[in-house]
């Protein structure tokens, strides 16, 4: 009798030990499940596309009028431009959390937080490098950090092959301008876009410069063998943006080759970077005339 009790106990409590893990994974389960939805609102378009790149696109409830890539987010109501977001609109989709890019205001930015909203302000443009910080604070962010490091491996696999495939050719000069005429934008020496034309093989002539600005008189006396040309707002084949840069003065004095080239693709910090980087190098590298 006494060993059959004995016996009892022990099953009883073997049974105990084996059911706690189930136990303490429905208690986790059911916590996960009852946690509140985040509620993101994106004002740039890199943060927007990371978003969905992660899975988490079911997160976004709001974006910025840039934030056009994928397609999908389309469908999210705008709160306006990048550089002027509209308060209003933001607070009326109830975010728990603003993402930002660094092109945003402080002013607005203190206003949200001040309205109880968590803000996450991204400033990354310095380095190529820094797309993988920006890429893992919002993975972070989202619970997706593992997706956030796979793909970032990913991207660093891509980088390596195509930065060892320029090292062996000819570097050419070359120019990005992102805009021109009464002010002239250039990834200057201080950006990831002057980075990634190092990585991709080029000489970046406005290395010597800051703050994205270049000035005419330095252009035309670098006269770079490569011009790569961003296209106005709302010309997206380029052509139009071509026809002007070619035929307005001082542009039209230079004497090396003009491409177009895909800014939301290229100039845009994200998970597409790496692609960005493979097309930069076909850029730069293929034999083509004006």
């Amino acid at each position: 009798m006494h060993n059959t009790t004995t016996r009892s106990r022990l099953l009883l409590a073997v049974a105990t030990l084996l059911l706690i893990p189930a136990l303490l994974f429905s208690m986790a389960t059911v916590e996960k499940e009852a946690a509140p939805q985040q509620r993101i609102v994106s004002l740039s378009p890199n943060v927007t596309e990371t978003i969905y790149a992660l899975g988490k696109g079911a997160l976004l409830v709001g974006r910025s009028d840039y934030c056009t890539y994928p397609e999908e987010a389309l469908a999210l109501p705008s709160v306006g431009t990048l550089y002027s977001p509209s308060l209003e609109k933001l607070l009326a989709l109830e975010p728990t959390l603003v993402i930002s890019s660094a092109f945003v205001g402080d002013q607005l930015l203190a206003a949200v937080e001040k309205a109880g909203i968590e803000v996450l302000q991204l400033d990354t443009q310095q380095s190529f490098g820094g797309t993988y910080d920006l890429i893992r604070a919002i993975a972070d962010e989202v619970g997706a950090s593992d997706q956030g490091e796979l793909m970032i491996l990913s991207m660093q696999n891509m980088v390596r092959d195509i930065a060892l495939k320029a090292e062996k050719g000819i570097k050419p000069t070359v120019y990005m301008a992102l805009d021109f005429g009464s002010f002239d934008s250039a990834a200057t020496g201080d950006t990831f876009l002057s980075e990634m034309i190092r990585l991709a093989g080029g000489d970046n002539v406005a290395d010597d410069a800051l703050y994205w600005t270049y000035s005419k008189e330095m252009l035309l006396f670098h006269d770079p063998e490569i011009i790569l040309l961003s296209p106005r707002w709302g010309d997206e084949s380029g052509e139009a943006t071509l026809i002007e840069f070619t035929t307005t003065k001082p542009y039209s004095d230079l004497t090396g080759s003009v491409r177009i080239f895909d800014d939301d693709l290229i100039s845009r910090q994200g998970p597409r970077s790496a692609l960005a980087l493979k097309e930069l190098y076909a850029l730069i590298h293929r034999e083509d005339g004006r």
